[in-house]
């Protein structure tokens, strides 16, 4: 099987950002123009053949000298007069010194914001701030925008067309509804810009009893699942579990929002335009911190079963099973999925969508970009403020009024040069050294023959599934799979005929078995090849013969996404078990802020789309913040069952 990998193709196909800038020196004497077209991915340049051999000269940096060198040759050559000569000469010689000029002076952008990185996380600060008026700039490393949401393109040899691969997160829900409580969907309404939502209503699930295939919704888990692998009082149980979790969603989804939060006195105000919607919450507003296990206990849940399955969701969703995971974000979860015509989400045209509507929203506003290749080396610190940053490349991009990292914690604890502030050296080291870093990924990507399978999402073939071989050992390694099909969603993101394919451990993969390993050795290609068949045994229980019909297979380990992400230890994220919670998003550096799962509330992606939230907002004014509050549609979820 050959394939063929193109990622070239990857920035045109997501974002408008490439920007060219063209300009042409004419020069008498030569054959034709010298053309420099700066790109993103830096100068291409023409060279008319007398010139052509000064390339070392001009590759470093003294193209204009070589030029002359060439020209001297030329005009002597043809007889030409000295004065002529001495004009070019003078002329080239201004030239030459701008660009050195140019060489040792670093370009200077001036915005009011600068965001490192395009995770969600910082595309949703970006646009709240870009729609609240300011100028903002955010850097992004990689050649893609999205962070682990990003989506990049593949193809197979002899297949027309490309695959679209989402390198992360496939399961949405509340996004297609104008009215929900979704802070993901809040922020599409602040920002004024959104995509097209595929609804479908099914997951299935290969667990050690066997296959749990049924609509997501009250319904099928009590009428279907329960009866199958419950206990005889487990639909009881179950009932009184939505009894005790009704009240406690019901203030979560129909109260205020999550976008008046603000870390500052100023709450108080965004929060009272809310004071109509705040609810009761029977054991104070401390429940909602409270493992879930208090809540599974208060409820007398003792099935097995039950246990297990939100287990499964609270690892799925937090990283950690219920005895970590926060009340709060799994009465969220299950009002979502437990009520009355519940559906689940997918973007149209995958994560990509996603990410290029909040870029819009972004780029939209005069002043504010979204820059790829740009790598961010240094926070610049003057005078106990955070003033701007410098780029590899030598470029400053200075900020009037903030710097937001949307990095890993300790890739930004690299931006602050040794010494330049001790306060925030001494912050981070301190805020973060308590939590451990959840394990890594292996990823499999494949495009395959859809011959004879359904051409849609249904029953016999759901467009998402889960494996969990042992539900003792929801975080050991190789125990977990999730499964994405989306071409069942959206043909569009294969060719006809055709399906794509994502399959990932759910970062349970220790970064320490890939760490010591050069990606050119023989043992990282064999562990790469076990990773792989882990992978296609989890999705061979919904496709036996997948092997045969693959034209395009792309397998990622932790050292891949250490790599496209620039993640220390390929990790996910810092593991939080409640009642602890990550660190806020101001800092002691004057004007430094930070956002994205590092920062409270922590991975995942309503998480990470309201820390931007967040951070935008304590930027803002209190009225400035009132004020987009205003483009957030009134919200109301249906709690019955």
């Amino acid at each position: 099987m050959e394939t063929t990998f193109t990622p070239s193709c990857l920035p045109r196909l997501t974002l408008g950002q490439r920007r060219a800038t063209e300009g042409v020196l004419r020069v008498p004497g030569a054959s034709r123009s010298w053309r420099s077209r700066a790109t993103g991915s830096g100068h291409r340049q023409e060279l008319s053949p007398k010139v052509a051999r000064h390339g070392k000269a001009i590759s470093s940096g003294f193209a204009v000298s070589a030029l002359a060198s060439a020209l001297v040759s030329s005009a002597v050559a043809g007889g030409r007069s000295v004065r002529r000569l001495r004009r070019s000469e003078q002329r080239v010689r201004r030239a030459s010194a701008g660009a050195a000029a140019a060489a040792v002076t670093p370009s200077v952008t001036e915005c009011d914001i600068v965001i490192i990185g395009s995770g969600l996380g910082g595309l949703t600060c970006a646009g709240v701030l870009a729609a609240a008026g300011k100028s903002v700039m955010v850097l992004e490393s990689h050649y893609i925008a999205g962070g682990a949401a990003h989506t990049f393109k593949a193809k197979a040899k002899d297949v027309p067309g490309f695959f679209s691969f989402d390198s992360g997160p496939s399961l949405y829900g509340g996004l297609s509804d104008e009215t929900t409580s979704s802070p993901v969907k809040h922020v599409f309404q602040i920002i004024g810009e959104d995509c097209e939502w595929i609804k479908y209503d099914r997951w299935n699930a290969f667990i050690p009893e066997g296959e749990a295939n049924a609509a997501i919704g009250y319904e099928e888990f009590v009428d279907v699942l329960l009866p199958k692998y419950g206990g005889p009082d487990a639909r009881e149980q179950w009932d009184r579990l939505m009894k005790t979790i009704t009240p406690l969603a019901e203030a979560i989804c129909n109260g205020p929002p999550p976008a008046f939060v603000r870390e500052d006195a100023g709450v108080l105000v965004t929060l009272g335009r809310y004071l109509p919607k705040l609810k009761n919450i029977p054991g104070g507003p401390q429940k909602l911190s409270e493992p879930f296990t208090e809540c599974l206990k208060e409820a007398g849940v003792t099935d097995p079963f039950i246990k297990n399955w939100l287990d499964m969701f609270c690892f799925l969703l937090q990283g950690v099973p219920a005895y970590g995971a926060p009340t709060s974000m799994m009465a969220y979860m299950m009002a979502d999925m437990y009520k009355r015509n519940a559906c689940l989400d997918f973007p149209k045209g995958g994560n990509e969508a996603m990410v290029n509507a909040l870029v819009r929203g972004v780029e939209k506003h005069a002043g504010s970009q979204v820059l790829l290749k740009a790598h961010v080396e240094e926070v610049l610190v003057e005078d106990g403020r955070a003033a701007g940053v410098r780029l590899k490349d030598g470029r400053i991009f200075r900020a009037r009024q903030a710097v937001i990292s949307n990095a890993d914690w300790k890739v930004t604890k690299g931006f602050i040069k040794e010494g330049s502030a001790p306060e925030l050296e001494a912050y981070m080291g301190k805020s973060w050294a308590k939590y451990s870093m959840l394990k890594s990924f292996i990823h499999l990507h494949v495009g395959f023959k859809a011959d004879g399978l359904p051409t849609s999402h249904c029953k016999e073939f759901p467009a998402q599934w889960g494996v969990f071989n042992d539900w003792g050992n929801l975080e050991a390694p190789r125990n977990a799979v999730l499964v994405s099909c989306p071409s069942m969603l959206d043909p569009s993101l294969a060719p006809p005929g055709y399906h794509c394919l994502h399959a990932y451990t759910p970062a349970t993969e220790p970064w320490e078995d890939w760490a010591h390993l050069a990606e050119d050795s023989e043992e990282y290609l064999r562990k790469k090849e076990e990773a792989r068949d882990f992978l296609y045994a989890a999705v061979e229980k919904q496709v036996p013969d997948l092997r045969e019909r693959v034209v395009l297979e792309l397998v990622g380990t932790p050292l891949t996404h250490k790599r496209f992400l620039r993640k220390p230890t390929g990790t996910y994220g810092a593991r939080v078990e409640a009642p602890d919670m990550l660190p806020g998003h101001k800092t002691p550096l004057e004007g430094f802020h930070m956002c994205g799962d590092s920062t409270f509330p922590g991975i995942g992606v309503p998480a990470v789309v309201m820390s931007g939230n967040i951070c935008a907002n304590n930027i803002l004014s209190v009225w400035d913040h009132w004020k987009i509050l205003d483009r957030i549609k009134d919200w109301h979820s249906d709690m019955t069952l």
